[in-house]
């Protein structure tokens, strides 16, 4: 927009209640003899978006527009610091801002405080406010959202202006305008624990105008959010793309297409309930598209070994039995305490990380039991040695002790030499943690 004089009047830049056109957006009317009344898209068909700069001020654009003797209006106008936007001319009716009056019956003009030649008002909210009205226009008035139907004030067929002017970065902006998403389905899961790996694939709808990469200058990446780029406690060394950035999406997505997002969450090792948030980011344009919140439970793990186990081995003649309603599972193994026996039972506990576990044991009760079942816990710092009293506390965990492991490490084992008489029952173990 270009001035060469300014016509002094009192007019009101109060914002009228009125419903806009854009819900962003707040209402001061332009003159009524600054622009013409219409039926669009019924009169004349809305098939263009024109840019323009108004080499002034935000106000004194507003002011402008509503002084009958400026003979010039704009459907919008929006401020360089904050992006705020004032609808002056309904769409529906005709704006005089593109110097041809078919250009003016066919298009939307949006104004934006500044000079063509200070590149410093063309701040990043003002681009993405300026954005994200386009977008909306483009969707009411079936506006495809390319540089054909997007244009600059100098674009105009005799145009006699120069906005947007040389520092308008059109690149940047038109990817603001093109890139849109919406939220589809995800796989994710509602619990974890610590340092256990699992897949997780968020899965968004491509609903803007543009093809998403996986990388390159098109990328479509998944980035943390709430806040964005936080460090997210379930980052996977070698599978993210960053500490605040899960993946790029698995495939070229086409527009109106799917792209997946999938990426690798490892447990953090404090337990509790987690809420974890996501958004689509092309990195050095804007984040775009809905955030996705997940809540995830960790949770300590909890591993059982019955006697029929493939970490569970027998040396010895250990007898099977399914005696009992207070077994682990199916059945479970015995045999007579004494002196001297080389009987074993081991359990390989396979510690998932490292860390301090409470190991336990599980019997059948029986008045033929030992009173002093031995249990050895070999652990990383050694040999944890406990006698237990299997004639009570049948069918229930029984704790032997806490101990540290290490990752794949641990073994339980029962022996059958004592001096005290019955039988050693050898059902199941379990570990919990780590703490």
């Amino acid at each position: 927009m270009k001035r060469t004089a300014l016509v002094a009047c009192l007019v009101t830049m109060t914002a009228v209640a009125q419903n806009t056109d854009y819900p962003g957006a707040r209402w001061i009317p332009a003159n009524s003899g600054n622009q013409t009344a219409s039926n669009r898209p019924a009169t004349y068909p809305v098939d263009y978006i024109v840019i323009h700069v108004t080499q002034g001020s935000y106000n004194g654009a507003i002011s402008w527009f509503q002084n009958p003797a400026s003979r010039v209006s704009a459907h919008y106008v929006i401020r360089s610091s904050d992006g705020e936007i004032t609808q002056m001319v309904r769409e529906k009716d005709i704006g005089w801002h593109a110097g041809n009056w078919n250009y003016n019956t066919w298009s939307v003009g949006i104004e934006h405080e500044g000079w063509v030649d200070q590149p410093q008002w063309f701040t990043t909210a003002m681009y993405q406010s300026s954005a994200a009205l386009v977008r909306d226009i483009c969707r009411r008035q079936d506006i495809p959202r390319n540089r054909v139907y997007i244009i600059g004030h100098n674009e105009v067929p005799g145009a006699t202006h120069s906005d947007p002017g040389p520092y308008w970065n059109w690149s940047y902006y038109m990817q603001l305008v093109q890139l849109e998403a919406l939220y589809h389905s995800a796989q994710y899961p509602i619990q974890i624990r610590p340092g256990e790996r699992i897949v997780a694939t968020i899965r968004m709808l491509n609903s803007g105008a543009t093809d998403w990469t996986p990388t390159g200058s098109s990328h479509a990446r998944l980035g943390t959010a709430n806040p964005r780029d936080r460090i997210s406690p379930f980052f996977t060394q070698g599978d993210w793309v960053s500490y605040n950035r899960a993946t790029g999406v698995d495939a070229l997505t086409a527009v109106n297409a799917v792209g997946d997002f999938s990426f690798v969450l490892t447990g953090p090792r404090e337990y509790g309930q987690y809420s974890e948030s996501y958004q689509l980011v092309r990195d050095g344009i804007t984040w775009f598209g809905p955030v996705a919140t997940y809540n995830i439970l960790v949770v300590p793990w909890e591993k059982h070994y019955d006697n029929r186990h493939v970490d569970a081995t027998f040396h010895g003649q250990w007898r099977t039995s399914e005696i009992g309603n207070d077994r682990y599972a199916q059945d479970y193994r015995w045999i007579p305490v004494s002196r001297g026996s080389t009987a074993i039972a081991r359990w390989r506990l396979n510690a998932p990380i490292d860390g301090w576990y409470d190991v336990y044991a599980w019997w059948t009760a029986g008045s033929n039991r030992t009173a002093s079942a031995p249990y050895e816990i070999v652990h990383s710092d050694g040999v944890l040695r406990k006698s237990l009293d299997q004639t009570t506390n049948g069918g229930r965990w029984n704790l032997i002790g806490r101990v540290r492991l290490d990752a794949g490490g641990g073994s339980v084992y029962l022996k059958a030499n004592g001096t005290k008489p019955g039988v050693v029952i050898a059902d199941a173990v379990r570990i919990i943690g780590p703490f």
